[in-house]
């Protein structure tokens, strides 16, 4: 009998046959995460590795498990997991249901505790790969550099970097830009990370999908884990002067809602500038009634090359104050979670470089795409070599000794009251001040946060 693992099924399994094994798996279709542990962890990466029921049998035999394994297959068949006749898969793919993501929260604290597993058992476990810089809007917060847009990452090179990822863990891959699906092999990376079963998400504009129908849809058949699409305002005036692009609204939202029709997760991507912050209500509600995720986002951060024309943008305090006390607005809150900074000195500033790295369209590796720190090139040393070499401590290692800074070497920080209202971004930071210094923004973000919590307090 043949045991098929379906194309919408993105896993990755660790440590096989250790007590400590472990495969992570996240169904595409109907966006659900599974944690599998020991046993039953490894008979999945036997039965994904031979696909053949009496060669699975075989092994089960071996290890005692031979009268579970019919009851085993048959749980993973009743949440589309395996199928056991390949005719079944048109059926199913006739059920689907436009969903949203299945308790979010509860997805979002497995993944979490995932990704803390693998980093601390040697793995990386994510990757965001920027393919190109260029790009089909001209938004005026952009802080990509505009005189190399022409670089792109072609596909020979994005297969060995795929390759060398799932090698050091990496479960889940991010394709970005610029505007990634201006890259030429757009679509054939995907459809590589997708056969070696990554998890992949997408970060665009939806300016190119809309244009090419027949790219839409074979992106939507890769099972992309989600898809992000930039929406800063439900007025056309105001998204097109942030875009510089006329038509772009119409372009955007069209691919948001065919995406959504189509049972693809999409996370709506709402920055907030002065210009039209005070739409990320109107914009969170619409992606309520979608059935999508949405994120309100602040970090406006001068450009990579050092350019601060992008902080002309930033969202006025008394804006913040509103935002932050509006019970109907994304960035209202009440509650925080006390941080003992004392506790913390040893602590990593943040995940990047430790769970995530970022890779240029110049083949750059960074820790963020936001922290524009060389830590390697790809034209002279593999992702597998420089991951390894900081898994292995060299002290040569640019990675590694990046993994080493934590909050005891921040000089400026966490000295207020404020700044427990604060989550330093050691990106913004540089980028306004230069290395470990403070972020202005972050800072004046905190006070008026500390406001904005005592007065939801009082008026509660």
């Amino acid at each position: 009998m043949q045991l098929t693992i379906p194309k919408w099924l993105a896993f990755q399994t660790y440590l096989f046959g250790t007590e400590e094994s472990r495969t992570f798996i996240s169904n595409e279709r109907k966006h659900e995460f599974i944690l599998l542990e020991g046993l039953s962890s490894d008979l999945w990466k036997v039965i994904s590795d031979t696909e053949d029921y009496n060669k699975v049998n075989n092994w089960a035999k071996g290890k005692g498990l031979a009268d579970e394994l019919d009851d085993f297959i048959n749980e993973l068949q009743s949440q589309d997991l395996i199928i056991k006749n390949i005719d079944e898969i048109s059926q199913i793919n006739k059920e689907i249901e436009p969903v949203g993501c299945n308790d979010e929260r509860k997805t979002l604290e497995l993944e979490s505790n995932m990704t803390e597993w693998c980093y601390n058992n040697g793995y990386l476990f994510s990757l965001f790969v920027e393919l190109t810089y260029a790009c089909n809007l001209k938004c005026v917060h952009c802080y990509n550099p505009k005189n190399i847009n022409s670089v792109q990452i072609n596909l020979d090179r994005m297969k060995k970097i795929i390759d060398d990822a799932r090698e050091i863990g990496v479960f889940d891959v991010t394709f970005s830009g610029g505007e990634c699906t201006l890259d030429n092999d757009f679509i054939e990376i995907v459809e590589y990370a997708r056969q070696k079963r990554m998890s992949v998400h997408i970060f665009t504009n939806g300016q190119t999908l809309y244009d090419n129908p027949e790219l839409l849809n074979r992106l939507i058949n890769t099972y992309p884990c989600d898809i992000g699409l930039s929406l800063y305002s439900l007025n056309q005036e105001t998204h097109e002067k942030i875009t510089s692009v006329n038509g772009s609204y119409n372009k955007t939202i069209s691919v948001i809602e065919k995406l959504r029709e189509k049972n693809v997760s999409v996370e709506i991507k709402n920055f907030l500038l002065n210009t039209n912050c005070k739409d990320c209500i109107s914009v969170k509600n619409y992606a309520r009634k979608l059935n999508a995720s949405s994120v309100a986002d602040l970090s406006l951060i001068p450009t990579i090359e050092g350019d601060n024309k992008t902080l002309q943008y930033i969202v006025g305090e008394d804006d913040l104050f509103e935002l932050y006390t509006n019970p109907h607005s994304p960035l209202y809150f009440k509650n925080i979670k006390e941080r003992d900074i004392s506790k913390m000195q040893n602590e990593s500033l943040c995940y990047a470089g430790c769970h995530i790295l970022c890779i240029t369209p110049n083949l750059d590796v960074r820790p963020c795409v936001s922290l524009p720190i060389d830590l390697d090139n790809l034209k002279k040393v593999s992702l597998k070599d420089i991951w390894e070499s900081a898994k292995n401590k060299n002290q040569d290692s640019k990675l590694y000794k990046w993994m080493q800074i934590s909050y005891k070497d921040l000089k400026e920080c966490y000295k207020e009251d404020y700044c427990k209202f604060c989550a330093y971004c050691p990106g913004m930071g540089m980028l306004e001040n230069g290395f470990l210094k403070k972020s202005d923004i972050l800072c004046r973000q905190a006070k008026v946060k500390q406001k904005a919590y005592e007065y939801n307090h009082k008026n509660s």
